[in-house]
């Protein structure tokens, strides 16, 4: 085994700074941190096989998705039918370029380009078809896209509007539809199968310099990797991005060039800047109307909450909870989340550290979620257009909306949850003889 390999045996814990020693997983196990509880490693049996199949999968389904009409309704006589791409071409047309941008990226670009570029990292292992260097940009796409993928929101999105339609329209799933829902799986297994720390061991074998990196033994002799120590305080530093340990002194990493640091720097300061920026976006976004219909003339605006209204008076009432949740709730709670998460790094409580990480977890997890609202007005506005009789725009809290949503996910992603170990003087740990790894994953 080279030394480099015996380098890609040893990570750090991304929510903790928990070292630990990877030369005991096997494929088909879950290696969870012992203190925070958070996945570190997640290797499935035949990974790169299943990774293929799937992404190429997804690709075929979006151009078959794309093909053939998505939606059609038809009110008072007059019908309409959409694609896709109707959705990214009508809102465009219509001045609203922000929100056609968003769509555009959301159902196309990000996930075409966070698949295209699984399918050749991983077809480059076996047939080394890409050098290092372009193996390592692949990764780099895939990890900085991942987040920003919204296939199943979009689908919920979807799906909401046309029950919203249905007190007044007659609407049909359209053979795309089915499609789009297979497409949607299909990126949602892709995701599944990824871990970050098994693309960069792949990329990496027999890359990383020897001298820049802690050897097995040198951390064998300061180190039990069952004693919750963390790389800060033997003096070492895990990079962020592809989890490779590195010695203290070291400013940028050896194997994905991503800048490293014991903590990310400004964490806090950026995290409260972006909280206050949701926050002031969050007012225009609830006070002015976000979707605007006319009807035989007629023109009726609608806000967050007047939505909401609607659909529990027509008894939509699980449909009426749902945008309820996402659009009002989870954007204040995760503004309250993060900000009081801020005020534990300065004033810490008493409470359980791991109970503040699973806070944070959460607020991560579901704030992408809020954007259901800007997609049902999307498929709202291009699939009712059907002039003088009726028709629907976006109204001017759309943007102000998203933007609440783009900052509050920014926000979970500046917060450094490792602050909130270092204020914590006496850490929980598990018992050392608990194991680490899971069940088999399948």
């Amino acid at each position: 085994m080279s030394q480099a390999s015996l380098h890609d045996n040893i990570t750090a814990c991304d929510q903790c700074d928990t070292l630990h020693s990877l030369a005991a997983s096997e494929r088909g196990q879950r290696l969870r941190c012992a203190q925070c509880g958070c996945v570190v490693v997640n290797v499935h049996e035949q990974g790169a096989g299943r990774l293929v199949v799937a992404s190429c999968s997804a690709l075929f389904m979006l151009v078959f998705a794309s093909a053939f009409p998505f939606l059609s309704f038809s009110s008072s006589g007059a019908s309409r039918s959409v694609t896709l791409f109707d959705l990214v071409e009508v809102l465009i047309q219509q001045d609203f370029l922000v929100l056609g941008i968003l769509i555009s990226l959301a159902l196309f670009v990000f996930p075409v380009v966070y698949l295209v570029s699984v399918v050749f990292l991983v077809t480059s292992f076996r047939y080394a078809i890409l050098k290092p260097f372009f193996q390592s940009y692949f990764i780099r796409w895939i990890v900085a896209l991942q987040p920003w993928l919204m296939l199943d929101v979009f689908l919920i999105g979807a799906l909401v509007a046309l029950i919203k339609m249905d007190s007044f329209s007659e609407v049909r799933f359209d053979l795309s539809f089915f499609a789009f829902c297979v497409y949607a799986v299909l990126l949602l297994k892709t995701v599944s199968l990824i871990d970050r720390r098994w693309l960069w061991r792949q990329v990496s074998l027999g890359q990383v310099p020897v001298d820049q990196v802690p050897s097995n033994q040198m951390l064998s002799d300061k180190v039990s990797f069952n004693s919750g120590q963390t790389a800060r305080q033997l003096g070492f530093v895990g990079c962020h991005f592809c989890g490779l340990v590195l010695n203290g002194a070291e400013r940028r990493c050896v194997r994905c060039g991503h800048s490293v640091h014991s903590r990310r720097p400004h964490s806090l300061s950026s995290t409260i800047a972006l909280l206050v920026a949701a926050a002031v976006m969050f007012l225009p976004a609830n006070f002015f109307p976000i979707m605007q219909t006319t009807f035989l003339g007629s023109s009726e605006s609608s806000t967050l909450v007047g939505g909401v209204l609607l659909l529990w008076s027509l008894g939509s009432y699980p449909v009426a909870m749902v945008i309820f949740l996402a659009s009002v709730v989870i954007p204040i709670a995760k503004i309250l989340s993060l900000s009081w998460l801020c005020w534990q790094y300065y004033y810490p409580t008493e409470r359980e550290t791991r109970q503040k990480i699973r806070l944070y977890r959460i607020t991560e997890l579901v704030g992408r979620w809020s954007m259901i609202d800007i997609f049902v007005v999307a498929v709202l506005t291009v699939l009712v257009q059907l002039g003088e009789l009726v028709s629907i725009s976006p109204g001017p809290a759309a943007l102000p909306f998203a933007a609440t949503v783009v900052f509050t996910m920014l926000a979970a992603m500046t917060f450094d949850p490792r602050l909130l170990w270092d204020k914590t003087a006496n850490s929980s740990y598990l018992d050392s003889a608990e194991k680490p790894y899971d069940e088999a994953c399948h």
